[in-house]
């Protein structure tokens, strides 16, 4: 059977595509295998060709020169180690190829599970938390170091504090920074810098580079505590390139090395003087331009009338209130003179009184004299009476009384009890007899 054109590859080809497959995986990226050294060739160039093995698989590597500078310990065979890496294809030879950037001695991967642990538990806590950091000072008068007297951190960070502020106090707590006591040295230097007797504002912990296991003791619990728990801001100084240990996530600040921590703590002294001189002078050209407006409004103020010739004023308003004093009088003089002339004007109340009282009197007797006719009493004295029947009323008819009745007489000085013996009618051209019999007394 004949193969189809369309599914035929050149070796190159299908070495291309079996080379984009496997650099394209991120299943062949940055992955960490084990294995056991064999067949290491240090190159002239700088790069370490090896094999890693296992009991049933070979592995081809390499270790170019640009990742294995910060390699601490030399490749022998048969070495049991842990490599961190990509896989790629070489063309040329059709065979696959592992390339490393770092590596590991195999025990370490105990400690990294360690580390990781105890980075979980902290971040469970809280204690890695951004909102927990503490500001440093702006400007520190002492600072102290938790590092090595001998190694190279503590001059470097001496060399690059005194370049910048010359005036500055370091205080070193003495510690190992390596080794089985190393732990418990570095977090009593800690403790003791963090004691106010010493007025510490600043704290550098750290050391130069080293190996991953040189570094260990700033992963440790101890020492991430005694930084979480230090009352004066700490900054990491650990020197190391690819690992970062857990005293970079406790500190309140971290440096890639001590000298790097001591630029971050101590500010340039020179930049501070030119900026306050800088400062200084816009101050004084504020002042002075202040200054100069003050002067200007009270030259204004000086300018005024009222302060050039102030007795002119006070004359001024002295003549007002002469002015004003003689309205007034004139005013109050004029009212009264008014008023008396009107009070002379006025006639003799009492005099006016008593006519108009005898006038009155003489109207009212009149008109006294006048009711008295009209009342019934002034009747009676003209000669008239008045008849009342039984029972007191007056009698107005003849038709409600009847002959033989009894009835009362009211004269002017009296009254009398009567029997009424005839009766009469008023008729026209004459009297009718109404009944029998006359009065009697």
């Amino acid at each position: 059977m004949e193969p189809m054109e369309d599914h035929t590859y050149s070796v190159s080809e299908i070495t291309r595509l079996l080379k984009k497959s496997i650099e394209g995986n991120p299943e062949f990226t940055s992955v960490w295998v084990k294995g056991e050294l064999s067949n290491v060739t240090y190159h002239s160039s700088g790069h370490i060709y090896f094999t890693l093995k296992d009991e049933q698989a070979v592995l081809s590597s390499a270790f170019f020169k640009y990742a294995n500078k910060s390699l601490s310990f030399r490749l022998e065979e048969g070495m049991s180690v842990l490599t961190l890496g990509s896989f790629t294809v070489y063309e040329k030879r059709g065979n696959y190829q592992f390339i490393v950037t770092q590596m590991r001695l195999e025990g370490i991967g105990e400690l990294l599970k360690r580390i990781e642990q105890l980075k979980k538990r902290l971040l469970e806590e809280g204690a890695l938390d951004a909102a927990r950091k503490k500001e440093k000072p702006f400007l520190p008068r002492r600072i102290g170091v938790v590092t090595s007297p001998t190694g190279a951190a503590i001059r470097d960070i001496i060399k690059v504090a005194m370049r910048r502020f010359p005036n500055i106090e370091i205080v070193l707590a003495p510690a190992r920074v390596q080794g089985t006591d190393a732990v418990a040295s570095i977090v009593r230097g800690i403790e003791e810098l963090g004691r106010p007797v010493h007025s510490i504002d600043l704290i550098i912990c750290g050391r130069g580079g080293g190996s991953f296991e040189d570094l260990m003791p700033f992963n440790e619990e101890p020492v991430v505590r005694a930084i979480l728990a230090s009352r004066v801001p700490v900054i990491s100084a650990v020197g190391h390139q690819i690992d970062h240990p857990l005293s970079d996530d406790a500190a309140d600040y971290s440096a890639p090395t001590p000298s790097a921590a001591a630029e971050i703590a101590v500010p340039v002294k020179s930049e501070l003087v030119e900026e306050i001189d800088y400062l200084f002078i816009r101050a004084q050209t504020a002042l002075a331009a202040r200054m100069t407006r003050v002067a200007e409004r009270l030259s204004g103020i000086a300018a005024l009338r009222c302060f050039r010739n102030p007795r002119e004023i006070v004359a001024m308003r002295e003549l007002e209130l002469v002015d004003l004093e003689q309205r007034i009088s004139g005013t109050l003089k004029d009212r009264v003179a008014a008023g008396r002339q009107g009070l002379l004007a006025l006639p003799d109340l009492y005099r006016l009184w008593r006519s108009e009282a005898r006038e009155r009197r003489s109207r009212l007797d009149v008109a006294w004299g006048a009711v008295e006719k009209l009342s019934p009493r002034g009747v009676l004295a003209r000669g008239y009476s008045l008849a009342t029947d039984e029972r007191g009323r007056i009698i107005k008819s003849i038709r409600t009384v009847s002959p033989g009745g009894s009835i009362g007489v009211m004269v002017a000085d009296g009254s009398m009890g009567c029997t009424v013996n005839t009766i009469q009618r008023e008729v026209h051209g004459g009297k009718e007899n109404a009944g029998e019999g006359e009065a009697k007394l």
